[in-house]
């Protein structure tokens, strides 16, 4: 809601999520793909939730504060 990036930002988070844990649940650890699309499922609603109580600003608020930090890293005044 408060800005394009932090929209663009939450869908690629939420579209390639699934997508990577497929590829280290099914691929990489050879599990079964019924187990990993459950798995998707609760480590997706898990982080919803954590990301709306935890940092309610979103990633746009996340990728600003670390940038700042990053900005003034060696000499932080």
């Amino acid at each position: 809601m408060g800005s394009i990036f932090g929209s663009f930002a939450g869908a690629a988070f939420l579209v390639l999520l699934p997508v990577v844990l497929k590829i280290v649940g099914v691929d990489w650890l050879g599990w079964p793909t019924d187990i990993v699309a459950h798995l998707q499922l609760v480590i997706v609603g898990g982080l919803i939730i954590v990301f709306l109580i935890a940092e309610p600003h979103g990633l746009a608020q996340l990728w600003r504060v670390a940038k700042e930090k990053l900005r003034l890293w060696p000499f932080p005044h």
